[in-house]
């Protein structure tokens, strides 16, 4: 019976840090382009709700942390984002405030790249 109500309460904490991390992640992206500052606290925020609680950062904004500094880049703001379309098409988004660069590849040429056509 204690086993039962302890993993009751784990798992409520868990879906309420999901939730709390998903509020301050749309908070960041309205706040953006008034307080920037403001912005990138939700974004540190979010992200120590994440470390604490165990749960992940939903997939549509994890690429949206910068890979070295930990901040969230919010493009033309505090992250350049370009595209290339050289022999393996990707994304670069480039980091402002430490120099980062991360290369994501698009989906439907890395598709193509696996079945062995040539996008």
């Amino acid at each position: 019976m204690r086993r039962r109500k302890f993993k009751e309460k784990k798992l409520r904490a868990k879906r309420i840090a999901r939730q709390r991390i998903v509020i301050l992640l749309k908070l960041a992206d309205k706040t953006a382009r008034e307080d920037i500052s403001l912005a990138e606290k939700y974004g540190e925020l979010a992200r120590k709700i994440s470390i604490r609680c165990r749960v992940p950062i939903p997939s549509e904004w994890k690429w949206r942390f910068c890979k070295s500094c930990k901040t969230l880049l919010f493009p033309g703001i505090t992250a350049i984002v370009r595209t290339r379309s050289e022999k393996y098409p990707h994304i670069t988004i480039k980091c402002l405030k430490c120099g980062n660069i991360n290369r994501r590849p698009y989906l439907r040429e890395k598709r193509k790249l696996r079945e062995g056509l040539k996008p």
